[in-house]
């Protein structure tokens, strides 16, 4: 479904929705003042009206928020089946080893370049420059592995900009390497936000080479994303 279409059927829920709920505010307000207004009460036929109007807004209102709570359940049971689909999707992919993720030990990592251990930061970094993006995940991943992270590469299209999943004490991370020249945004980071979604986890991490400015940081506090930039890389998975 395009996203013109599913912002056309929210929009119907939505108007539906107020309706409904306009529809049973009218409803209750017409048979209150009934009750409560003896000129209203006492004036027939407008009184009657009043009174027997009021009360069929008010179940037809009734009615209206009921069905609009089933229609909503329904489709966020919807929206939940078709997350678990992708999720499984996922690890069908990772099973079958081709095209998809597979896992990688530390001792069968691919060693794109050599970072030893006598290496300055600056070094290691140089290195890291002369890397494409496939280079970069795979080191990266081969990094993770070595801190005792199970990792798995996800497929290189179409991975909604997620390249790695990794797992530790059953928390799983879904993570984008970003291999660039520059200091990073918001706008770089967002679809990294996006993507974990597709992956059914909670946990997401925007990896780099370089820095993020401000908003990058502002915008992963509110959403709860890890960044590791170029100091955490090299203290916390170089070292």
């Amino acid at each position: 479904m395009s996203k013109k279409k599913e912002h056309e059927k929210i929009s119907k829920k939505s108007v539906s929705a107020f309706l409904s709920v306009l529809a049973l505010i009218v409803g209750v307000t017409l048979a209150v003042l009934y009750a409560v207004l003896p000129y209203i009460k006492n004036n027939d036929p407008w009184g009657k009206v009043c009174l027997y109007g009021g009360l069929a807004l008010a179940a037809i209102g009734i009615i209206g928020v009921l069905i609009c709570i089933a229609v909503y359940r329904r489709a966020d049971k919807r929206e939940e089946r078709a997350r678990q689909e992708r999720l499984k999707q996922a690890q069908a992919a990772a099973d079958a080893g081709s095209g998809g993720v597979t896992y990688i030990p530390a001792t069968e990592a691919a060693n794109i370049v050599t970072v030893g251990t006598y290496q300055t930061l600056d070094e290691k970094f140089a290195q890291i420059a002369k890397m494409d993006k496939t280079q970069f995940v795979i080191y990266i991943a081969r990094l993770f592995s070595r801190k005792g992270y199970q990792v798995k590469l996800t497929p290189v299209i179409d991975n909604h900009d997620i390249d790695l999943l990794v797992e530790k004490m059953g928390v799983i991370i879904a993570v984008g390497c970003l291999l660039t020249n520059r200091v990073l945004c918001k706008e770089d980071i967002v679809c990294v936000r996006d993507g974990r979604a597709f992956y059914g986890v909670n946990n997401c991490m925007a990896l780099t080479n370089m820095y993020f400015d401000r908003t990058a940081l502002e915008f992963a506090q509110a959403e709860r994303m890890s960044l590791v930039d170029r100091n955490v890389l090299a203290d916390d998975f170089m070292n």
